[in-house]
């Protein structure tokens, strides 16, 4: 995952970090390029320095994917 795939004019992550909170995760199936965590540490470090607040990141990607459903099976099931 690449920022230029990041929807379609390549600015989900800017979106993302115009929501109001304070945690924000990208989750992706697979791997994740380090250029999608650079460009979020740079937002939440502005947003920090904006708002006056901690503000945290994180990225999932395939590999922690598979570590958390195997982890918590219970919690994937799917339940109809």
């Amino acid at each position: 995952l690449t920022p230029k795939k990041l929807g379609k004019n390549g600015d989900q992550i800017q979106r993302l970090f115009n929501s109001p909170a304070d945690v924000f995760f990208v989750q992706y199936h697979d791997q994740i390029d380090e250029s999608v965590v650079e460009q979020m540490k740079r937002f939440a470090i502005a947003n920090s320095v904006t708002e006056n607040k901690l503000v945290m990141f994180g990225v999932i990607d395939g590999d922690d994917s598979n570590r958390l459903i195997a982890a918590y099976p219970k919690q994937f099931e799917i339940k109809d």
